[in-house]
């Protein structure tokens, strides 16, 4: 019997192949937006909730938040989102929020990008300020006060000017704050809207899937649940409105957007959360009211931002 020795070199070559060959086919298949998964644990958690605690709460809803767009075109993450929103099997017609780059030329200061902030606030949804420099991504600590309060002024009015109407909340790029920029919120108004759960893709450099999304959420809600079991959230018109921040810059939580609503839904039910009817903003009025409401409050459940 004869046997054949493989240099470690080669071999190494061979199983690098054999990832590639793996790696292309999947980028083969058809990215598609799935149909709602069921929840699936290989071991049994205990929920952070027990069922007489959650019995004494408000029930959850979500409140849904994308950053850093729009995305336009016919292909865009935008649309791609907003037509799952509409339509999907877990809770149609959400309503959402988008902080939005108002200036940058690729996103809201082209003819492309206002006209998709036309189309995303006359579908119900509401527009709120990112960034209004065009620049684009730059995050507020490094602009002096004025600067800032100009930049805010500019990005509300451009969002005016296409829907007639800007959220009185606003995210800092980065998600970076100090005393300095709340002083500025403040005396323009503006409420600083940041998250209970976040997706976490809009740090993803490159390489846009998500393998832990599921997971991840899970472990995003059991944090929220311990913050509602010892009264650190308030509810807002008898449902607890929970902030999620996604990215609609992202391709690949646009192609998964129905698969995230699911994952939310399941993965508040894991952790023990009572959930409301819907349990997804539908009307504009009452999510523009919550977020407001939560902007104000300034707590949220995360411990540390993304």
């Amino acid at each position: 019997m004869r046997f054949s020795i493989v240099s470690s070199s080669a071999l190494l070559r061979r199983l690098t192949l054999v990832a590639i060959a793996a790696i292309a086919t999947l980028g083969a298949l058809p990215v598609m937006a799935e149909v709602p998964w069921p929840v699936t644990s290989e071991v049994a958690r205990q929920p952070v909730l027990s069922p007489e605690v959650a019995a004494g709460l408000a029930p959850v809803r979500f409140l849904l938040t994308f950053d850093d767009g729009p995305d336009s075109g016919p292909d865009g993450s935008t649309p791609v989102i907003l037509r799952q929103l509409a339509d999907n099997p877990v809770a149609p017609g959400i309503k959402a929020i988008f902080f939005v780059q108002t200036a940058h030329p690729r996103r809201g200061g082209g003819p492309a990008g206002q006209a998709q902030m036309r189309d995303t606030c006359a579908a119900g949804h509401l527009l709120a300020v990112h960034s209004g420099l065009p620049e684009g991504h730059v995050p507020h600590t490094r602009l002096t006060p004025g600067k800032l309060a100009d930049s805010l002024r500019s990005g509300e009015a451009d969002i005016v000017a296409q829907c007639g109407h800007v959220a009185q909340v606003v995210r800092p790029p980065d998600w970076a704050h100090n005393d300095t920029t709340e002083a500025v919120y403040r005396q323009l108004g503006l409420g600083m809207l940041m998250a209970d759960a976040s997706a976490r893709d809009g740090k993803i450099y490159g390489w846009h899937i998500s393998l832990r999304r599921r997971s991840h959420m899970v472990s995003e809600l059991e944090r929220v649940g311990r913050a509602m079991a010892t009264h650190r959230l308030e509810p807002v018109n008898g449902v607890m409105p929970i902030v999620v921040a996604f990215h609609d810059t992202n391709d690949f939580t646009a192609s998964h957007m129905t698969e995230y609503l699911q994952i939310l839904v399941d993965a508040a039910r894991e952790n023990g959360l009572p959930l409301a009817n819907p349990p997804f903003y539908t009307d504009t009025t009452a999510l523009e009211q919550a977020a407001v409401a939560r902007a104000g409050a300034g707590v949220y459940a995360r411990e540390s931002w993304p």
